[in-house]
């Protein structure tokens, strides 16, 4: 536990509801946060769960320009007050700075706020606005400005997940005394006796997003037919896309234990162009022991460990010949190497320790 006898100072975490089994790379890393820092402070932790509604009316949509977007409200924010005063909390951690409304209202010199940015939202919204330009969007992208500025602001640390969102979000608004925590995964791998695999298919995973669609029909059309193992895309919502008929991609929907492709797989791919934060596929083929070929985009985060983790590519012709060139190599069913890179800085077991040392800081 983080807390000795002398310093039991109380976290209050405060984060979205969550569904029993939650569904993409957002929503597990908020799951894993909540679930290691209940660990680490035993029962100094308390947590407090926002709803999502949805906006019904034109008060409503003026409200989120103040921050009231993804379940904040006033109640909400005197239900929190009320907590803190009652528990004599000392630590806020907020999960996600699109909560930044919250920051600002509990702004006291008696708490430390903390918020983890999971992206740079403004800059997130910013890139799906340039892919889908409609009023919608424009509107997102406005909302999450503001309210990721009362985060930035008001907040007395940040946790990002790599150094390029530290320096973007210091474009954005102002440079602020942060963290870097890359993203881990919950351990899903299950141990069997390794050999050699000669299953002839390689996966794609990912679920309903901007940059994964654009990225799943750059790669459908320009590289799957001139490789020489089919692809197997693995998400929720994918198959429906109007992306180009090929014999070569079979797409498998939405799997709720992926153990079984990823053992048999020979590795993945991730053709991403766009994104903020860092790529779950990336982190999640490492903890089943798989390489990874991608565009330069899956590998942020990841820098230190790229050369032994697979091919990153810059074009087409880079990504044909990388898989065609590992597809040729024997593979086992999984690399103790590259699975220990995950143990040793993206698992649960290594998120432990990053929050560890950075609670004995401030």
């Amino acid at each position: 536990m983080i807390q000795n006898q002398n310093n039991k100072k109380k976290l209050l975490f405060i984060s979205n509801k969550l569904d029993q089994s939650p569904i993409g790379g957002r929503k597990n890393l908020t799951s894993l946060n909540e679930k290691i820092l209940k660990k680490n402070f035993g029962r100094f932790f308390f947590s407090f769960k926002l709803e999502k509604k949805k906006i019904t009316s034109i008060k409503n949509i003026l409200m989120t320009l103040s921050g009231n977007i993804d379940g904040v409200t006033s109640k909400k924010i005197e239900s929190i007050k009320n907590l803190i005063q009652k528990n004599d909390i000392k630590y806020i951690f907020l999960d996600g700075s699109n909560l930044g409304k919250i920051a600002r209202k509990l702004q006291n010199k008696d708490i430390k706020i903390i918020t983890f940015c999971h992206n740079v939202e403004t800059n997130f919204f910013l890139k799906k606005l340039k892919t889908y330009f409609n009023l919608k969007n424009l509107y997102i992208l406005i909302s999450n400005y503001l309210a990721e500025f009362q985060s930035v602001y008001f907040s007395n640390y940040l946790i990002f997940l790599n150094k390029r969102d530290k320096i973007m979000m210091s474009k954005y608004f102002l440079k602020k005394q942060s963290f870097i925590i890359p993203i881990c995964l919950d351990d899903k791998f299950k141990k069997f006796k390794n050999s050699i695999n000669k299953n002839k298919y390689l996966i794609f995973v990912g679920s309903n997003f901007f940059g994964n669609i654009t990225g799943l029909d750059w790669y459908i059309k320009n590289v799957a037919n001139n490789i020489n193992v089919k692809t197997y895309v693995i998400g929720k919502d994918l198959q429906g896309k109007n992306f180009k008929n090929s014999s070569k991609v079979k797409f498998k929907g939405y799997v709720k234990n992926l153990n079984r492709y990823y053992k048999n797989a020979l590795f993945t791919v991730a053709p991403i162009f766009k994104g903020s934060g860092m790529k779950t596929k990336v982190a999640e083929s490492l903890m089943f022991g798989k390489p990874v070929i991608g565009l330069r985009e899956a590998f942020i985060g990841y820098e230190r460990y790229e050369k032994r983790i697979g091919i990153k590519c810059n074009n087409a012709k880079d990504f044909i010949k990388g898989i065609n060139f590992l597809a040729k190599k024997k593979h086992y069913y999984y690399e103790p190497k590259l699975r220990k890179i995950y143990l040793d800085n993206f698992s649960n077991y290594s998120m432990k320790n990053y929050y560890q040392k950075i609670f004995k800081k401030i």
